[in-house]
């Protein structure tokens, strides 16, 4: 007999089914309350989202392979403003129906957009015509030519029911003075606007479709003006007043500061220095020369302040009147006057509506700063102009705004409590730490918002972009823009000289910094084009931390993570034919390219960039071995590029692939042994070709540009070539 005493068996609690469904409707109601709470918080959010579905319906317009019947779309608007109207009081369900009407109404509003912007556009290459028209903008160019915007009124061999809106012409020769209104003839050779120089590449012939250029081309004689009509109109009366306004700084200014203050106060950029321009990209500072909403915040925000001080020196009419509205307004007209005077581009419309908004809301006695007004600016952007959608400075001036007041709405700025009581020393000391610290926060939350898109549409990004804007952006704020105001306004006056000399040494230091941060090793990154699905995914990622303020938007880093990582992985092309088959390249080992042919600098310059390598690369020592009747790229598989008759036959037998510069007849085809063969007559009726290998060698796809763009209204015939 045992002399311990035994504990009893123990037993744990028995479950039975219905605990067990206790606990589970215990954690749905919870999980439930948690969600219903979360999503009370959110509703005065959900406005927001109304341009993410804009932006949706306008990019599924812009994806399809062909045009849709416009019938079509009105159906599916009226029948989604219906079931929106049915659900409207069905809480979520209720929103996806009103996000669903946002995507119809965008997708309806960019297929009309399409539709009354068409206009002729030249169908094939012309040699020597002889043109006339009417001047509607005429710029200086890095060449130290001119760049002529024309509305054309004759054009040889074309009726006048196929006369495009818009030619745009280079002028290489030496001419008489030519000012916007001049009725100008001479001689030219024309082309298409030009196509993709790979698929998935910049497509200028979408953009000149919604601009209404129907064709650019460089001029084989000096324009002879016909009639001299300055007064033709308020567009060619402003087209004129920005060229005077543009000669006259450049004139006055040295080389390279005086056509960046041109750029800056109208607008016109063709005269900018290559080399400068080159250095202000390279070191983050690219976005200075582009008239965006912080030249246009600075710019009416210097009037803003400047009209509220003057008044202020008034203490009677100060204390009586709101003169901070009659400041507002006077810097709202003065916005829309460098809304005109800077030219009235797409991205300075942009920049208007986003500044108005702000000075509205001050009007309003609301918030100038808020997702609202980024949302409404957003919207109506994309209702006036949906092609902007597809712009990378729409998608970069959205992002940037978009994350930078999410970001200082949701810190609530706790260091700007810094500036109460800020006097004497001490004072002047904190404001100059809140404003390096609120500097260097702009700077990395813009540069990471702006960052996916610079490296979809560029394949670029400035590595030490946050120490140049750091350095310059307060030169651009405290000197140049407020200088340019100044000389706006002292300009018919003739006392314009002081403040273009301040401006001039403000560009001094901003051009001086571009040079030495662009040196520093290291201070370009390439990266290789990824797909619209990554930059899709990124973009929803980001908009979805943004604009919801509670915990949902952790959601967020799903897309986001997935939509970098896919950015990561980059797929380029194994061999790349230009549009004439004259150039191609060929991927070796290393993933470097091997070129043949001829090499025109802006496709071999775009093909380096979509495949990760900087585009000054010397190509000299990476030519496939080539003689006089053609070139072969030894490998798995075997590539011959024959531009002879002579090296066909050989090239059929012994080849994987054929790329020829001269027809291949059918006969030729049928008897040729090469899995793939890519002739002239090929190339000219698809376009740029991209072969995609597997890492046998084998051929995994074929991709033409005809194909990437679909049977769309500006995939019509185009030219290879953009003489610009």
């Amino acid at each position: 007999m045992s002399v311990f005493k035994q504990n009893p068996p123990h037993h744990g609690p028995k479950w039975s089914l219905e605990d067990a469904k206790g606990l589970i409707e215990s954690l749905i109601r919870r999980v439930g309350g948690r969600w219903r709470g979360l999503c009370a918080r959110e509703q005065d959010n959900l406005s927001l989202w109304v341009p993410v579905g804009l932006a949706g319906g306008i990019a599924v317009y812009f994806s399809l392979p062909t045009e849709p019947y416009v019938g079509w779309s009105i159906v599916c608007f009226v029948g989604a403003a219906l079931a929106a109207y049915l659900v409207r009081h069905r809480g979520w369900l209720a929103v996806a129906a009103v996000f669903a009407l946002c995507a119809a109404l965008g997708f309806l509003a960019a297929q009309l957009r399409s539709l009354s912007v068409a206009a002729p556009v030249l169908q094939a290459e012309m040699q020597g015509t002889p043109i006339q028209g009417r001047v509607m903008q005429a710029s200086l160019n890095q060449e130290g030519g001119t760049t002529l915007l024309l509305k054309p009124t004759f054009i040889g061999g074309l009726p006048d029911a196929g006369l495009p809106a818009l030619v745009r012409l280079r002028v290489r020769q030496e001419h008489a003075p030519i000012w916007p209104g001049d009725e100008i003839e001479t001689r030219a050779m024309l082309w298409p606007p030009a196509e993709p120089v790979a698929p998935g590449a910049f497509d200028f012939a979408r953009q000149a479709w919604f601009r209404g250029l129907g064709g650019t081309g460089v001029t084989l004689a000096a324009p002879d003006i016909l009639r001299s009509e300055r007064l033709g109109g308020w567009q060619v009366a402003i087209a004129s007043t920005r060229e005077v306004v543009a000669r006259h700084v450049i004139e006055h200014m040295s080389e390279k500061e005086g056509p960046v203050a041109a750029a800056l106060m109208t607008g016109l950029r063709h005269a900018i220095d290559e080399d400068v321009e080159q250095d202000l990209r390279d070191a983050g500072l690219a976005h200075i020369l582009a008239i965006s909403g912080l030249h246009m915040v600075l710019f009416a925000g210097t009037l803003f302040w400047l009209v509220r001080a003057v008044l202020a020196l008034f203490p009677p009419l100060a204390h009586r009147y709101p003169i901070k509205k009659w400041a507002a307004s006077v810097a709202l007209l003065g916005a829309l006057a460098y809304l005109f005077l800077s030219g009235g581009s797409v991205a300075t419309q942009r920049a208007f509506i986003m500044a108005a908004l702000m000075f509205v809301a001050v009007l309003i006695d609301r918030p100038a700063f808020s997702l609202r007004n980024v949302a409404l600016a957003a919207v109506i952007v994309l209702l006036m102009r949906p092609e902007s959608l597809l712009e990378p400075g729409f998608q970069m001036s959205f992002a940037a705004v978009t994350a930078l007041v999410a970001v200082y709405q949701n810190r609530e700025m706790q260091l700007l409590r810094l500036r109460e009581n800020a006097t004497g020393l001490s004072g002047a000391i904190r404001l100059a730490v809140v404003y390096m610290i609120t500097l260097c926060i702009t700077s990395l939350v813009a540069g990471a918002a702006t960052a996916p898109f610079a490296a979809f549409h560029f394949n670029r990004m400035a590595a030490f972009g946050l120490a140049g804007n750091m350095a310059a952006m307060p030169l651009v704020g405290t000197l140049i823009m407020p200088s340019a105001l100044i000389a706006y306004i002292l300009m018919p006056l003739g006392l314009e000289g002081p403040a273009l000399w301040v401006m001039e040494m403000g560009l001094a230091g901003v051009i001086w910094v571009a040079e030495e941060v662009s040196n520093w090793g290291g201070a370009v990154v390439t990266i290789g084009s990824f797909s619209t699905l990554a930059l899709g995914l990124i973009s929803l990622g980001g908009a979805w931390m943004a604009l919801w303020q509670t915990s949902l938007r952790r959601a967020g880093l799903g897309p986001l993570l997935l939509g970098l990582y896919l950015a990561s992985q980059p797929s380029t092309p194994d061999i790349l034919v230009n549009r004439d088959a004259k150039l191609a390249a060929v991927k070796e080992e290393g993933g470097r390219y091997l070129w043949s042919g001829r090499t025109p600098r802006y496709a071999r310059e775009s093909w380096l960039r979509r495949n990760g390598e900087a585009p000054d690369t010397d190509i000299s020592s990476r030519r496939l071995p080539c003689d006089e009747i053609g070139c072969v790229a030894e490998g798995t598989p075997i590539v011959a590029l024959p531009i002879s008759s002579a090296a066909l036959g050989d090239d059929c037998r012994e080849a994987d692939i054929v790329i020829a510069s001269i027809p291949v007849r059918r006969r030729e085809r049928e008897s040729c042994n090469a899995i793939l063969i890519i002739d002239r007559f090929d190339v000219a009726r698809e376009g740029a070709h991209a072969i995609y290998l597997d890492e046998g060698g084998n051929i995994e796809r074929v991709e033409t540009v005809r194909d990437w763009r679909g049977d769309r209204p500006w995939s019509g015939p185009s030219s290879g070539w953009d003489p610009q």
